[in-house]
């Protein structure tokens, strides 16, 4: 039957099959629209529910994009119809008895109008029996999804109040007390559930228990509420004192489960605990909370909990460990079984079954040996008894369903490398890495407090090697203790080395490798091969897209790949990236295993193959990303020797949201260029080093992987020999650090590279040239810019990219206007515009548009100047260009400086300034900075206006522009003259008249007759 599920993480089922949902914005749509059942939600207010108050500006094509992922994965348990799409927007067409929340609120409704105590116990234990997880909807934390959880929650709360309640009715106040205890436990202000606690307490004879429950309940609400309890709660209390069985209830003595025969002891088949056994409060908690409701009177069915995780884990030793905590609660004994998941020959059902026969007493042999009839006989032995049965290393589900005990006296726990989530009525818990201070503990205690204190920090970076995992922090914290004249730095350096790392995390029997390799050979070839490609390149976290192209499949079938090692606990899911797809990360130490299985069972080329065609993706996309985002169709590189699209519809997905798509994939990219530069794929490392500066203004001077991507680069391109390689990535080198205001050593960089293109490339010796024009430009030398500039533009010739002949003019266009040269100016910026917009390149056509809106301003046209730097604004904004927008910016308030609305430009500067702070844009802030103070000084303020000149002077010093810096000191002259220092403002003038005439600046001439008098 079709159900979705909400009484826990969201889940859609049918026919015994998990429909896979991906990420958490598709769940998050399938829910917000089945929490509304039956409503049609138009698509902005599914906006609204899904992202709430950060909707990005594509959100509406995104519901679509989600809706569509949502009906694909419906389509595969065949339910595709049950998402309408009904204008204006969708609606989910299905029967209230099909959402398991839905029929939980009927069934409490009917219990509550239950005129039978037991017709009404039975329903609500069945309402509360549908509830998965610790909350509803877990995992959204959309403010629909935590309203709806909280009421549910609520609802929950009543219900089990009320199962209480009736419990207590019918005379079953000794099966009541074990779970009254966990729930006041968990809801200690909630006073109803204290009183049937008290009551239940009484009925059992333990009359000072039932005081100590009140005392604690009055210190609590002293404590947090500052409040005594209510009337009810005082009532029940003073009738424990009094011992009023007219209002408690008739005591009965409390029954005790019969003990064994003396004869026949209870078995317990457990393993020893582990004496040293750390933290893990939380799991442990969950695990006892489960089996404490073994036997509860509205069960039909044993409490099953599943602890599922990766080999190493410390699935095993937490079971373990709990069933020693519970054993007073299976008076009929403890069986263990190891099904052997990962053997060659895991342990059969009949062979298990007989195991647990003969462990009660039973001779399996008086029937024959096939599963059905073994089966039957097990259930019949054990269904009357009180046993915990722990079942270790479980295959899948049918693996354990014939082991699984008929009624609710006994009690289940699992132990898998899998989830195991088609297994009916279980309780999951997904055991993941202790947290560092857990960690450390085991460490301390394995390897001896007087060895891991000597050198704390050592001691933590051996925990932080060994990825926190317990079994080999347990194996380093042995071989530390066993190797007295080692130190603890001893060990971390010999860890450091992941070549080595998994041989020496070795001893005794504990070897970490072995356990590995048990979890490698439980998954099926597909998903070895999975795990194997995707641990090669060492990649810090991924998207489940890029498997497709590592195996050479189509985009569905590689997320499903990846959804089962998630499922297998290879794979961890750490997030959800900015476009909306979840992120992925493979422990370090099972990638570590994962590479070596990839060396050693595939070819070079069959793994350089896969590589190339992931790099060929990548570089398609990262072309598509930087012409659709904030810098354009702005490219330092040529042309990738390789691409390979993807499908159209991941492709959308991935594109929507350009700069989040390079965020998310930065890390990754230059993971990518490390792996291709050291394994001989020299032209692919350069081509991703170029991928990863296709848009610098996307990246927002994310320049350490700017300048390691190269590095890498250049090191395998010259090992190779590729001169024109080695140009090339001297001319990224050359732009970043004109990025980064380095100015003299960009211009080096840009030089050497036009000295390795030579003749042999027109296209790289024209872009050398251009930047060393823009560097010159930038430092006000204009003459040799001129030049430059000039070359680059004749280099390019008309056949040439047309992009890059509209950068080269608008740098001659600015060239011209920073001389006072308007004509000219506007000439060559028109002919730069219309390439831009040939090129269909919003980013380049509103750098052009500021760039003729300032010849307007320098020529007083200042209502046309403000239309063309409000059209800029507007395409700007469009792109997200965060930088555009704030030089933008600067530039209208100048104009409003100038039109004298000072009060409207002053915050518009401080949010410019808080922009180039942000993005470490030390131009940027120093142009800032000068405005501002500009923008004082014509408000009358000379002494508000001296910090900020002053701060941008400074700056101007530091970058080498002695331009700026000349103008900025010219402002400076008027709040010098204001403080009766007319000596030092008219030497202030004299030097920057200088400075303008020797850079033949545009100031040059307007100050003409301003000169030092």
């Amino acid at each position: 039957m079709f159900e979705v599920r909400l009484l826990g993480p969201v889940e859609v089922w049918a026919g015994g099959r998990r429909a896979p949902l991906g990420g958490s914005r598709p769940l998050a749509v399938l829910a917000a629209l089945v929490v509304h059942l039956g409503r049609v939600i138009p698509t902005e207010r599914l906006v609204d529910l899904v992202w709430d108050e950060e909707a990005p500006a594509t959100a509406g094509a995104l519901v679509a994009t989600h809706v569509s992922a949502v009906r694909r994965a419906l389509a595969r348990v065949g339910s595709a119809e049950v998402i309408r799409t009904r204008p204006p927007g969708y609606v989910a067409d299905l029967a209230p008895g099909r959402v398991d929340a839905r029929r939980f609120e009927e069934l409490l409704a009917a219990g509550r109008s239950a005129r039978r105590p037991e017709e009404a116990s039975d329903a609500l234990a069945e309402a509360l029996g549908l509830w998965r997880g610790r909350e509803a909807l877990e995992g959204l934390g959309q403010s629909f999804a935590r309203i709806e959880a909280a009421r549910l929650g609520e609802l929950r709360l009543v219900a089990q109040e009320e199962f209480f309640g009736l419990a207590l009715e019918l005379g079953r106040a000794d099966g009541t007390i074990a779970p009254l205890l966990a729930h006041v436990a968990e809801h200690p202000l909630r006073e109803r559930p204290r009183g049937q606690l008290m009551t239940a307490l009484f009925r059992a004879g333990r009359v000072s228990d039932a005081l100590r429950v009140f005392q604690e309940g009055r210190t609590v609400l002293r404590d947090e509420l500052g409040i005594d309890p209510g009337p009810e709660l005082r009532a029940v209390h003073q009738a424990v004192l009094s011992g009023d069985t007219g209002v408690l209830g008739t005591g009965q003595p409390a029954r005790t489960p019969p003990a064994p025969r003396a004869a026949e002891p209870a078995p317990s088949h457990l393993p020893p605990d582990i004496a040293d056994f750390v933290g893990r409060a939380e799991q442990v908690g969950w695990a006892i909370e489960l089996l404490r409701s073994v036997g509860d009177p509205g069960r039909t069915a044993p409490p099953i909990g599943v602890i599922s995780g990766r080999s190493g884990m410390g699935k095993t030793a937490l079971a373990v460990h709990v069933g020693h905590r519970t054993a007073e609660l299976f008076p009929d004994g403890r069986l263990f079984v190891d099904l052997r998941a990962a053997d060659t020959t895991p342990l059969a059902p009949a062979d298990a079954l007989a195991r647990l026969l003969r462990a009660m007493g039973v001779d399996p042999d008086t029937v024959s040996s096939g599963v059905e009839e073994l089966t039957g006989l097990y259930r019949t032995h054990i269904g009357h008894r009180r046993v915990l049965i722990v079942l270790d290393n479980a295959a899948g589900e049918a693996a354990v369903r014939p082991l699984l005990p008929p009624g609710p006296g006994s009690a289940v726990l699992i132990t898998s490398r899998r989830r195991l989530v088609a297994l009916e009525g279980a309780a999951h818990l997904d055991l993941a890495v202790p947290d560092e201070a857990e960690a450390l503990d085991l460490f301390r205690r394995v390897a001896g407090p007087g060895r891991a204190g000597a050198d704390p920090e050592r001691a933590a970076e051996i925990v932080t090697l060994c990825g926190r995992l317990p079994l080999a922090v347990r194996i380093a914290g042995a071989r530390l203790a066993a190797r007295p004249h080692w130190a603890p730095a001893r060990l971390a350096g010999r860890l450091r080395d992941e070549q080595r790392r998994l041989n020496e995390l070795s001893a005794g029997d504990l070897e970490l490798r072995t356990s590995l390799e048990l979890g490698y050979a439980d998954l099926g070839p597909q998903e070895q091969r999975a795990l194997r490609r995707l641990a090669l390149l060492d990649l810090p976290d991924f998207a489940a897209w890029i498997a497709a192209p590592l195996l050479g499949m189509g985009t569905e079938e590689a997320e499903e790949a990846v959804e089962r090692l998630v499922d297998c606990h290879f794979v961890d899911v750490i997030g959800t990236d900015g476009t909306g797809l979840a992120r992925y990360r493979i422990h370090d130490l099972a990638r570590e295993h994962a590479r070596e299985r990839c060396l050693s069972e595939e070819s070079a080329e069959e793994r350089a193959a896969a590589v190339l065609r992931l790099v060929d993706c990548w570089l398609d996309l990262a072309r598509k990303a930087a012409a659709r985002g904030p810098g354009g169709a702005v490219r330092h590189f040529p042309e990738p020797a390789a691409v390979r699209p993807l499908d159209p519809e991941t492709e959308e997905a991935l594109l929507a949201r350009p700069a989040a798509w390079f965020a998310a994939e930065q890390a990754g990219l230059l993971a990518a260029v490390t792996h291709c530069a050291d394994h001989g794929m020299a032209r692919a490392a350069r081509d991703l080093a170029g991928a990863l500066i296709a848009s610098s203004a996307v990246l927002y001077n994310q320049f350490d992987a700017w300048s390691r991507s190269h590095t890498a680069a250049m090191a395998a391109v010259r090992r190779g020999g590729d001169v024109e390689g080695e140009a090339w990535l001297l001319a990224g080198l050359g732009q970043l650090r004109y990025e980064q205001d380095r100015f003299e050593d960009s211009y080096s960089y840009f030089a050497d590279a036009l000295r390795l293109f030579g003749e042999g490339s027109a296209e790289g010796s024209a872009m050398a040239l251009a930047g060393m024009g823009t560097v010159r430009r930038e430092q006000a030398r204009y003459a040799e810019a001129s030049e430059l500039l000039d070359a680059a533009l004749e280099r390019y010739g008309d056949d040439g990219d047309t992009g890059a002949r509209a950068r080269v003019l608008y740098g001659i266009g600015y060239v011209h206007r920073e001389q006072g040269r308007g004509g000219p100016a506007r000439a060559a910026l028109s002919r730069g515009l219309a390439l831009y917009r040939a090129a269909e390149d919003l980013h380049g056509e509103g750098l052009t548009l500021r760039s003729l809106a300032l010849c307007d301003r320098a020529e007083g046209r200042y209502p046309e100047a403000e239309r063309l730097l409000h059209d800029a604004l507007r395409l700007f904004t469009g792109l997200h260009d965060v930088f555009g927008t704030m030089y933008t910016e600067q530039s209208l308030a100048k104009v409003e400086l100038r039109t004298g609305r000072t009060e409207r430009a002053e915050p518009r500067l401080e949010r410019c300034l808080a922009v180039a702070r942000q993005r470490q844009d030390r131009f940027g802030e120093a142009l800032v900075l000068r405005t501002l103070g500009q923008a004082r000084l014509a408000a009358g303020d000379t002494d508000g206006a001296r910090e900020p000149l002053e701060r941008a002077t400074a700056l101007w010093a530091e970058l080498g522009l002695p331009l700026w810096r000349a103008r900025t000191v010219w402002d400076l002259a008027e709040v010098w003259t204001a403080d009766g220092d007319p000596e030092s403002a008219r030497a202030a003038r004299a030097q920057a008249l200088e400075v303008f005439r020797s850079t033949g600046a545009r100031e040059a001439e307007e100050h003409r007759a301003d000169g030092p008098s």
